[in-house]
């Protein structure tokens, strides 16, 4: 039997169908890294030297000169932006290992910008939601169509601070490879939004192999470490920069902080992630997902199977996940209102249905990705959505 610790407080558990969402709190850690947090709170340490020694976890994990752990994914995007945006300026003769000295300086951002580079360079196709944290740094976004005549004719060597892409972004978007040789062209750095491309593993090493700058990860998804924690790798100028920016110091970063605990944590999750056997996982994802798949292929007006939340370079299946698309018709219900039925039930479950989302042919789909799901969980998962479809056929 499931323990329900938010019974007590008056709350409804949520069963995770979707995926490592950040409303829903993001992942599951494994207790070895609780073990590492409470060890960390029973002392105190120089924050600053925490992050550097978290630093280096993030330098060999993904072969970058340099890391730091933030505090998610858009605050490491917050601190790359003020990271290119302060780049040849006189912060970087400060060190973030000595006591601050350099809070005037730091504190330009996002407001006194004057006289510094505070744009980033962005195709009009390759954004989303999350370019607003460029913005939070001080920066300013100037949309280019996708080709590289644009790209290069939106450069402007007293204003641009970088380029910034999106892995996931639109389908006509020119690829990371030619966004790179224009940037450096210019000798612009380019930072890579790469915050849902795990897994595989191998990711965290491949935007460095091309030869970006900054790159961002969350560590808070499929990482599995704290929900609040995030990953930004790249050359050694630009993190110190960024470090400079951060929390425990008075830039931009100061309000996102990361607890000693937290930090801890990250790297304790970082490095299993690091020794976790790929293929292991994916088939046990595998076989709970084939077993949904199973008990509702033969529902009158429902069309179940297996899918993938795929890699975006070379499409590899990656996550393991079944599907339902519905015959209204037939169920008298639609993907939508099926969605909203099961997050509404107590216990809660939340389901993909986000047309679009993480699949490429999702339209109409609901997705129920077993990552989280404990045999109790799959077994209520489908009996729930038996129990909706039918009582919408009366």
């Amino acid at each position: 039997m499931i323990q329900d610790p938010y019974k007590k407080l008056g709350l409804r558990r949520v069963i995770n169908a979707a995926t490592c969402l950040t409303r829903l709190g993001g992942s599951i850690a494994h207790p070895s890294v609780y073990r590492a947090m409470e060890e960390a709170s029973k002392s105190f340490v120089q924050i600053p030297e925490l992050q550097h020694w978290a630093g280096k976890a993030i330098a060999e994990a993904t072969g970058a000169e340099a890391g730091h752990p933030t505090a998610g994914a858009s605050n490491a995007i917050t601190l790359a932006a003020a990271a290119c945006i302060m780049k040849g300026t006189e912060l970087e003769n400060y060190n973030p290992l000595e006591l601050e000295t350099w809070g005037s300086i730091a504190k330009r951002l996002p407001a006194h910008t004057e006289g510094l580079r505070t744009e980033f360079i962005v195709q009009r196709t390759n954004r989303n939601v999350y370019d607003h944290a460029v913005e939070f740094a001080g920066g300013t976004i100037v949309e280019a169509d996708p080709t590289e005549e644009a790209l290069n004719k939106a450069y402007n060597k007293d204003k641009t601070a970088a380029y910034y892409f999106t892995v996931r972004s639109g389908a006509d978007a020119l690829p990371l490879e030619t966004v790179v040789k224009v940037a450096h062209s210019h000798d612009a750095p380019v930072i890579v939004d790469a915050a849902a491309e795990l897994p595989p593993r191998k990711n965290l090493k491949r935007y460095i192999q091309a030869s970006v700058d900054l790159v961002i990860f969350s560590a808070g998804k499929y990482i599995s470490a704290p929900n609040n924690s995030g990953i930004l790798a790249g050359r050694a100028d630009l993190i110190k920069l960024a470090h400079l920016q951060a929390y425990p110091f008075h830039g931009v970063g100061r309000a996102s902080k990361m607890s000693r605990e937290t930090i801890v944590g990250f790297v304790t999750a970082l490095r299993l992630y690091l020794q976790e056997d790929e293929e292991k996982t994916y088939n046990k994802w595998l076989k709970k997902a084939q077993w949904i798949t199973d008990q509702l292929k033969d529902t009158p007006g429902v069309e179940a199977g297996l899918d993938h939340q795929a890699t975006i370079e070379d499409d590899e299946p990656m996550v393991p996940v079944s599907y339902i698309k519905l015959g209204p018709k037939t169920t008298g219900i639609t993907g939508a209102q099926l969605s909203k039925r099961l997050r509404d039930g107590d216990p809660s479950i939340e389901a993909l249905y986000e047309p679009g989302f993480m699949l490429k042919d999702a339209k109409d789909k609901l997705m129920i990705n077993p990552q989280y799901l404990d045999d109790e969980d799959v077994h209520t998962v489908v009996d729930t959505i038996k129990a909706i479809l039918k009582a919408a056929k009366k």
